[in-house]
Parts: structure tokens; C-alpha cells; sequence
């Protein structure tokens, strides 16, 4: 979609100072407006005699003054009454009548934009003769260079033409585990075949496009292209379905491609769970699976804000017929009604936990058995006003040792180092209330990683060499975390009679979120079926490359980062801002290996996309000279922090067998613009290119 920008400049701020039109207090500060127009031009394809059709222009001040519009006339054939013009301030809004088809002017002049605004021009057209007039739609403007902005209004013979509706679908409120859909159709309203090419989706994940590829639901993005071919009135139906894992806000942006000369891409603006109060209760049942007779144990639990306005909670007891074992720890209780902030997405996209507030439920069994009770929270969230909480303890003569840990949520980023922390577990029974063992256990993990916890490092500063083996006696432990992805940690203690808390189904589990940073971020991980220890020695090395646009070839220096050169000077010179960088070299076998770039250069610019490849760098052990014989690799590339692609499109398994030593894979390109596009290579080579 092209793009115009025109300027106020000095001249005109000095005299729209003497008119009192957007100059700054201070002295010798001037404030500047800056038009620009998207698109460029009016553009219509070739509709048939009755037909009408509607195109936008957006008029957006990206200046710090206030452009102001005195006068907007046609300069076209409209004997026949085919233009009319309709004007808006949001995208969202009605549009208004501007200039009818008889010529009536009625637009409210003038028309101010302020810095940052924007105004929509609308231009409705019916077609009326066989062959097609354009013409022009001339702004009066106070920009001393182009006082008059000229907009064409362009008709063409005949062309495909893309139709997208809805432009913006808003989920509202779907629960977490709940599926909500709708339906976006692209249609063809051109004279010409309109090739949909492909579809993007970029934010969250939990938005999911599928289309029908011979009566199976397929996500299109792992569909050949081009996906359809569209004839004149013809539709492709999109189906999203949104499927939070969490609550909170989501937001999502799904672009449509095709061969329209006009638009090349439609953006549709997905969004839920956003300007609605929403609860959440962590943990959602609050468990005392162990509690000693005739001894109180409090835990606490926590009321968090998940929607995108305040919520407020009204009420909060324990329901009839709970048992008397079960009471609310006054002072934990908020005054109410108490109100909690929105989620808001900046905080969340930020990776920010939620706004919360923690209250604690008391439970002192009198008996050896069971207790069941009921905790009741009135809110204003409009789903679950009235939220219950379930209660479940159980008395025993010998308690079970209570793990819990410090913090049960770590939000960070790869190659990061948490602290395992199961200080505050419990032992009732025991004389200084205390566990005689903790263990930390690593449950799930991302494919491919291999850190364990460790009582301490050898080298704080290379945590990927390892360390000392975690001391049971301790309740801390620290975790290198290798790759992005999600882990999960969980805490066993253990008594002085051996009983543990696994055996009383009563860990402490942590999770463990690492988001890249980074603008691209690529990560390596390989397995070496020869090798029976991929953790320690001499294994295999796998080197992972990303290669600059302006590169002749792989291995050139320096538009190649790999290990011999781990951190090039790309972009601009001597500048690290815009330079990769090679975080781990691993020569022992597994990996990982990330290379990170976090200003991408415009690769349209360039003239050529950024290339990920692996090398077979070495498949023998350096102690024995045992070759190890064939790894596979797995490469897995996030944008914005979202995983974008991986080695599992169509029929690929997610590995590559690097079958030798010297043996080279061209995996994939990455694409750069606003954002990046990755699309597969998958080229293999038995000698190093």
C-alpha cells in the first residue's frame, strides 16, 4: 500500500504562530504538522453499470503541529452523478456526508488535524458508463509547499479486488479453556481472478485461522501456496478460533495477501477478553492435603484481575454448611467492596503479572478425616459473579511435609539464571516444623533442553557448563534456563520417617516463561543417537549461522555470525545496537546454540531476506576420536518474542538429520518490514557451501 507524506514546514509555523495556530509557549520552539496520506489515491477496479464501491483514505498528522484543511473539491466527470464523499474521524465511525452527488458541499470547514490525528476520507463511487472516468480530490491546505493535495481518483479497465469483512471481530469474553469463533470472508469483487497468496498471524497465539482444504479444517499458514484462487464474486472463508489458555486480554492482527494491485495486504484486527472486568482465583482449589489434628495451617491464595477494566469484589465468605474447621484470617481481608485495577495489555504483552491482592483461609482439623468446605466471592465480573472457591483438608496424628515454594511463577528470558527457592515448606510434625530433604525436580521443558537444577555453578558466569549437583539438605537450588519456552519445577520434601509430599500428592510446582527479547531470536538444539552422553566429554558440534542479506556467500566475513565470528558489526558501523550475537558456542553435543538480533535491517531494502543454516561442524569425540556418526537438528525461530517457525511444516518431522560430518543445512529466510516473515529453504548439502 503506498504511501504519502507532505510537511509543514518553518515558514508556515512561524506564520501559524502570528494566527495562533499550533506554536509551543516556549521561546524559539516551533511545532511542526506533517500530512500523510495512505493510501496514496482513490483506486477502483471495473465494476458493472449500477455497481458502487467504497475506498478510504487515511489523512493522518505525524507532525507535532495542527494541519488545518480550508476547502476539499472534485476536479471530476461527475455529469452522471458517480462521486460522492463521506468523511469520518475513526475507522470504527459512521461515515458523514461531505460532498453529494449533486455537488453540495457540506463538510464543516476548516478542518483541524492535530498531532497525532487522523482524518478518513470516503469515496463512494457508481459506475455509470462503459468506460471510466477518474479524476482528482483537491485538499486546501495550509502546507506552504503543497497547498493544494492532490489525491487521484484512479478507475481501472479491470483488475481483481479484494472485499474483507469483517476488518475488526472483538471475541469479548471467552474463559479460559473455552472456544470462541467467528467467520472472516474474503471475497472477490474485481472483473479479474484474485489469487488469495497466504495469511499471516501476528500476537497472540491463542487466535488460530483454519480453512477448508478438501473438507478438512487446515490451519493456512501450513498450507501450499497460494492458498486459493478466487474468480469474480467468489468468497474463501476464514474461520479463527481464539482458545485462551489463561485469562486476560489478547490481541491479534491476521493479514491476507493477495495479487489486488491496490491492496496487496488486508490487516483484520482481532481482539477479546478486553474492556471487561474479569476474576481469577491462584490457586483455583485451595488444599490442605495433610494438616495435623488440633494445629492451625494457613495457606494463602490469591485474587487476581485478568480482564481489561477494574474489578470489583464485593463479598467474600465461606459458604453454609462449610466445616467449622475452615476460617477466613481476618486480617488478610481486604476492606471492601475493594476495587482492583484493569490487566492492561501493555502489562501483559510486557510479560507483567497481574494485578492481584492475596487473602489466606485458615484450617485447624479436630478430627482424623476429611473436611470439605466452600469459599464464595462476589465480583462484577459478568461471567462468574459469584465465584466458589473449593475447600479440601484432611486431619492426621502424622502429618505429611507441606512443600511450597517462594515464588511460583518466574517470567524470563533464554539463557537466564532462576533461584529455586522451598523455604517456606513445612514439616508440622517435626520439632523445628522443617523437611529433612528437598528436591527440585524439572517435569517439562521445551524439546531440546537439557539444564538441570544445580546447587551452584562452576562458573556463575557460564551457567551452561554446569555445576555442583543440587545438596538435598538445601532448599535452594539454581536453573539455567537454556531455551525459550515453558518449565515446569516441582518441589519434593521429604521427613524424618521417609514419608514425602509425592506420596501425599502435595508438590510445589513453579513455571518457568522465557520470551525472547530480541526482534529474531533463533535457537538450536540437536540430538546424537551415537552418543550416550550428550551432556558431558567431547560430543558432537553442531554450529548454528545467520547470514546477512549483503553476504556473497555462507562463512564470509563479517556477514556471517557463527562462532568464529560471534558478534559482526552489521547495520551501521561500529554501532552494536543493530548487531547479532552468537550467545552460546556449544562443542560437547545438544546444544543450545541462540543467535539474537534485535534491530533487523529492512531486508525490502536490501534486496535480499537474512539466511539461517546449520554445519556439521564436528561428529567425533576430541578425547577417543570416536565419530558419533549422524545428529538431528532442530531449529526453531521467534519473532517478537513468538515462535514463528519451526521444522514441522507439511511433512517434516521438526528434525533434520545432519547426516555427516562437513554436511551443511539451508533452513530457512527470514523477511523484514514492519515485522519479520520466516518461510522455509530446507536445502541440504554434503559438503559446507
Amino acid at each position: 500500500m503506498k504511501t504519502r507524506t507532505l510537511g509543514v514546514n518553518l515558514v508556515l509555523a512561524l506564520a501559524a504562530c502570528t494566527m495562533g495556530l499550533g506554536c509551543d509557549d516556549g521561546p524559539g520552539t516551533i511545532s511542526t504538522g506533517q500530512l500523510q496520506l495512505t493510501p496514496d489515491s482513490f483506486r477502483f477496479g471495473k465494476l458493472a453499470i449500477g455497481a458502487d464501491a467504497d475506498r478510504v483514505v487515511q489523512l493522518e498528522n505525524v507532525g507535532s503541529g495542527v494541519i488545518i484543511i480550508a476547502n476539499i473539491r472534485f476536479e471530476v466527470d461527475n455529469g452522471d452523478q458517480e462521486f460522492e464523499l463521506y468523511y469520518k474521524t475513526t475507522p470504527e465511525e459512521s461515515e458523514t456526508v461531505g460532498i453529494n452527488r449533486q455537488g453540495v458541499d457540506d463538510f464543516r470547514y476548516p478542518i483541524r488535524i492535530n498531532a497525532g490525528d487522523s482524518f478518513y476520507l470516503v469515496l463512494n463511487y457508481r459506475a455509470a458508463r462503459e468506460v471510466p472516468v477518474g479524476g482528482t480530490v483537491i485538499l486546501e491546505t495550509n502546507l506552504p509547499d503543497t497547498p493544494e493535495v492532490e489525491i487521484p481518483v484512479v478507475l481501472s479497465e479491470g483488475a481483481p479486488e479484494i472485499n474483507v469483512a469483517p476488518l475488526i471481530h472483538d471475541f469479548e469474553r471467552v474463559p479460559a479453556g473455552e472456544v470462541g469463533e467467528t467467520t472472516i470472508r474474503v471475497s472477490n469483487v474485481g472483473q479479474l481472478d484474485l489469487e488469495v497468496s497466504r495469511v499471516l498471524l501476528n500476537g497472540s497465539q491463542d487466535f488460530k485461522p483454519l480453512i477448508d482444504v478438501d473438507g478438512d479444517m487446515r490451519d493456512p499458514r501450513q498450507v501450499s501456496q497460494p492458498l486459493r484462487v478466487l474468480g469474480p464474486s467468489e468468497t474463501l472463508e476464514i474461520d479463527v478460533r481464539y482458545t485462551p489458555q489463561v485469562e486476560g486480554p489478547d490481541t491479534a492482527e491476521l493479514t491476507i495477501f493477495s495479487n489486488d494491485p491496490n491492496q496487496g495486504e488486508v490487516s483484520v484486527s482481532l481482539r477479546a477478553n478486553g474492556a471487561t472486568p474479569c476474576l481469577q482465583v491462584n490457586p483455583p482449589a485451595l488444599e490442605f492435603q495433610t494438616s495435623l489434628v488440633n494445629r492451625t495451617d494457613s495457606r494463602p491464595m490469591s485474587l487476581e484481575s485478568c480482564g481489561g477494566a477494574p474489578i470489583e469484589i464485593s463479598r467474600i465468605y465461606l459458604a453454609e454448611g462449610s466445616d467449622p474447621a475452615y476460617e477466613l484470617v481476618g486480617d488478610s481481608l481486604p476492606m471492601l467492596p475493594a476495587l482492583m485495577p484493569e490487566y492492561s495489555e501493555g502489562d501483559r504483552l510486557a510479560g507483567l503479572p497481574p494485578p492481584s491482592r492475596s487473602i489466606e483461609v485458615a484450617f485447624t482439623p479436630r478430627e482424623e478425616r476429611i473436611h470439605n468446605g466452600t469459599l464464595i466471592i462476589e465480583s462484577s465480573d459478568p461471567v462468574h459473579p459469584v465465584l466458589e472457591v473449593p475447600l479440601l483438608g484432611r486431619g492426621v496424628t502424622n502429618a505429611c511435609p507441606q512443600a511450597r515454594a517462594v515464588e511460583d511463577e518466574f517470567y524470563v528470558v533464554p539463557l537466564d539464571v532462576v533461584v529455586l527457592d522451598g523455604t517456606p515448606s513445612i514439616d508440622q510434625d517435626a520439632e523445628d516444623n522443617r523437611p529433612v530433604s528437598y528436591e527440585w525436580v524439572i517435569t517439562s521443558r521445551p524439546d531440546g533442553s537439557v539444564s538441570q537444577p544445580h546447587e551452584s555453578f562452576y562458573d556463575p558466569g557460564q551457567p551452561a557448563n554446569g555445576g555442583l549437583d543440587d545438596d538435598l539438605m538445601t532448599p535452594t537450588s539454581v536453573f539455567f534456563v537454556d531455551l525459550a519456552g515453558t518449565y515446569t519445577a516441582e518441589l519434593r520434601v521429604r521427613d524424618n520417617l521417609g514419608l514425602d509430599s509425592i506420596a501425599c500428592e502435595n508438590p510445589a510446582v513453579v513455571t518457568i516463561v522465557a520470551k525472547p527479547e530480541e526482534a529474531i531470536h533463533v535457537q538450536l538444539v540437536w540430538r546424537t543417537p551415537g552418543d550416550p552422553d550428550e551432556t558431558e566429554g567431547g560430543g558432537t558440534d553442531l554450529d548454528l549461522h545467520l547470514l546477512h542479506p549483503n553476504a556473497e556467500n555462507w562463512f564470509s566475513r563479517p556477514y556471517d555470525c557463527h562462532y568464529a565470528e560471534p558478534v559482526p558489526d552489521w547495520g551501521q558501523i561500529e554501532n552494536s545496537v543493530d548487531d547479532p550475537s552468537l550467545d552460546i558456542d556449544d562443542i560437547n553435543g545438544a546444544g543450545p546454540e541462540n543467535i539474537n538480533l534485535d534491530n533487523p535491517e529492512n531486508t525490502d531494502n536490501l534486496g535480499a531476506p537474512y539466511l539461517v543454516g546449520v554445519h556439521y561442524y564436528n561428529s567425533r569425540d576430541r578425547v577417543t576420536g570416536q565419530d558419533y556418526g549422524p545428529s538431528w537438528a532442530t531449529v526453531r525461530i521467534f519473532i517478537e518474542g513468538e515462535l514463528a517457525w519451526d521444522y514441522t511444516d507439511g511433512e517434516n518431522p521438526g528434525e533434520r538429520e545432519m547426516e555427516a560430518e562437513d554436511h551443511f543445512w539451508d533452513v530457512a529466510q527470514i523477511s523484514w518490514g514492519v515485522t519479520g516473515e520466516v518461510v522455509t529453504r530446507d536445502r541440504y548439502y554434503s559438503q559446507r557451501p
